[in-house]
């Protein structure tokens, strides 16, 4: 079973750091992990489309327009799947340059209402993926380097560790599912 705990003393661990039994310990790597935690735990969710943090809405416009841009604004959803980050508009990514998100809204031109896939808050750690928990305690590893007195060339390994198992979680999870169909365009098919 996994727990915030057993992720911060993985991070722990990677430091060379004596573990904790809760988080409310009154240690200072216990303070320091309590202070960061969730921001890190919401950093690292929203840095790749994990498989389990993937929700789907259907949201409707807001009665009253943007002032100019766009012609709607429509709410990002909020608890309990508060949305760290969003993905897909009916089906397009953000560089399509149709929807952009403003604070907690998506502007769009599109018509109510509209479909997306995003990246929600996950906050029990058994309901993540254990790549995600590996990853996590690495980037907790490389927050807690400095303020706990270590080396910045362990900092250094840490952030590399991180970075390592991000690109193995999109290993997985490329692999994972069905993948998308790639259309020639008017532009591709110009070459023929």
């Amino acid at each position: 079973m996994a727990t915030d705990v057993t992720i911060v003393n993985a991070a722990l661990i990677r430091l060379g750091e004596t573990t904790l039994t809760a988080l409310s310990d009154e240690t200072k790597p216990a303070r320091l992990a309590n202070a960061i935690y969730a921001d890190v735990r919401d950093a690292v969710t929203r840095a790749h489309p994990w498989n389990f943090a993937l929700a789907r809405a259907e949201l409707t416009a807001n009665a009253s327009a943007p002032t100019w841009g766009y012609a709607n604004a429509y709410d990002l959803p909020g608890d309990p799947d508060h949305c760290l980050r969003v993905l897909t508009v009916d089906g397009e990514d953000e560089i399509s340059g149709r929807w952009t998100v403003e604070g907690r809204q998506i502007l769009s031109n599109l018509s109510s209402p509209i479909r997306i896939v995003y990246l929600r808050r996950i906050s029990d750690p058994d309901d993540t993926d254990p790549l995600f928990r590996e990853a996590l305690s690495a980037r907790l590893a490389r927050e807690l380097a400095e303020p706990l007195g270590k080396s910045t060339s362990l900092q250094q390994a840490m952030g590399e560790l991180y970075e390592a198992m991000l690109r193995e979680a999109r290993s997985a999870v490329g692999q994972e599912g069905t993948p998308d169909l790639i259309s020639a365009d008017g532009w591709l098919e110009s070459r023929f």
